[in-house]
């Protein structure tokens, strides 16, 4: 249910570039990196919006730099999510996602723990009508400190147990999410059950060296955000990817070309045919 509500919002986001080859330019044509007062940015600034047509897709609303809510607005509807970030000192310790629908479909609350000044541990509380969802996640690093895994275990429907688990198995490569396995499987007796597992992979490739305009917001709000769309799990990455395949077992792989327009100081400021755009603030 959850993932059909948003599948028009996630096909926007992986298919809303068109082919091109690499646009950088000084000055690309209607160029978006100013603010809303049109002063053009050429220092330290932060992603402030994405627009596709008249559509802000995307909205992060900041204040001095600090992520304080965020709006995620479906492709083909007025359904709207919106996230409100609360903080214990400079980290993320709660994301609460709620959407405008009634009954509300995604109603997530998110607590954050850190180890070692890395975020470690999140549980997720959801209620959906009368039922109540519980999920606890372990974040691991490989022992070079860089994302391994997020494994979520599940109950559902107020159950005592885990009964379902979901594992997000990172590949980086030169600080990029090269490729992302996302495997679902039943519990059984509080052990994840092989025999009902299902795995949908998600290939990153072609990255540019350009900025990732995703690095200028925390990262720790898109490590949540993954485990509800893991397909933009590459808004992790420090550059932005020229293609996306998605594999599945029995099912042909579907590859999406993205591409980009950037400004001087190499930040992307819209797609070729300039209907993605992407609007920052400065610092």
């Amino acid at each position: 249910m959850i993932k059909k509500y948003f599948i028009s919002s996630l096909a926007l986001l992986a298919l809303s570039f068109s082919v091109s080859c690499d646009n950088t330019t000084e000055d690309p044509p209607n160029q978006n990196n100013s603010n809303s007062g049109g002063t053009t940015i050429t220092g330290p600034r932060i992603l402030s919006k994405i627009t596709n047509g008249n559509i802000d897709q995307e909205e992060y609303i900041t204040n001095a730099g600090v992520l304080s809510q965020a709006l995620i607005r479906d492709a083909g509807s007025n359904n709207t999510i919106t996230a409100t970030v609360t903080y214990s000192g400079d980290k993320i310790s709660k994301i609460k996602y709620l959407d405008n629908v009634n009954p509300h479909v995604i109603n997530h609350l998110y607590t954050l723990s850190y180890t070692g000044g890395k975020l470690s541990e999140i549980t997720m509380d959801q209620t959906l009508v009368s039922s109540a969802n519980h999920s606890d996640f372990t974040v691991y690093y490989d022992a070079n400190g860089q994302l391994y895994r997020i494994v979520e275990k599940k109950k559902m429907g107020g159950s005592a147990t885990y009964t379902h688990y979901v594992e997000n198995k990172f590949t980086f490569a030169a600080g990029n999410v090269a490729k992302l396995d996302y495997t679902t499987m039943l519990m059984n007796g509080g052990n994840p059950d092989p025999s009902t597992s299902t795995t949908m992979s998600y290939a990153y490739d072609n990255y540019d060296n350009k900025i990732n305009p995703y690095t200028t917001l925390p990262k720790e709000y898109f490590m949540v955000t993954g485990t509800l769309f893991p397909i933009n799990f590459n808004a992790l990455s420090s550059n932005n990817t020229g293609k996306i395949t998605l594999i599945s077992s029995g099912a042909p792989q579907t590859s999406v070309p993205k591409s980009y327009l950037y400004d001087a100081q190499n930040y992307p400021v819209s797609d070729p045919g300039q209907i993605v755009k992407y609007v920052y603030k400065p610092l």
